[in-house]
């Protein structure tokens, strides 16, 4: 079964954020490894992957990584913050 998130935008296949009730459209990828306590931000991924987590830009620039974790940022944030 496809994740809700998803089966809302079957025609248009866009992919939305998937952080709380955000519907602007995902612009990055966030994974966790957790054997290595580390949070990765990176393009929008090909495909949706059921353990990642898709992203707009505001939610991409406003995520911390949890208390104890690495974080590793595969887009440059600065010329990402300045974009309309």
């Amino acid at each position: 079964m496809r994740p809700c998130y998803l089966r809302a935008n079957l025609k248009s296949m866009e992919r939305v954020c998937t952080k709380g009730r955000c519907k602007q459209p995902a612009l990055f990828t966030l994974t966790y490894d957790y054997d290595d306590k580390l949070a990765v931000i990176g393009p929008l991924s090909p495909e949706p992957e059921s353990a990642a987590h898709d992203l707009c830009r505001k939610h991409a620039l406003g995520f911390t990584a949890p208390q104890g974790w690495n974080e590793m940022r595969h887009l440059d944030l600065v010329n990402e913050q300045k974009r309309p």
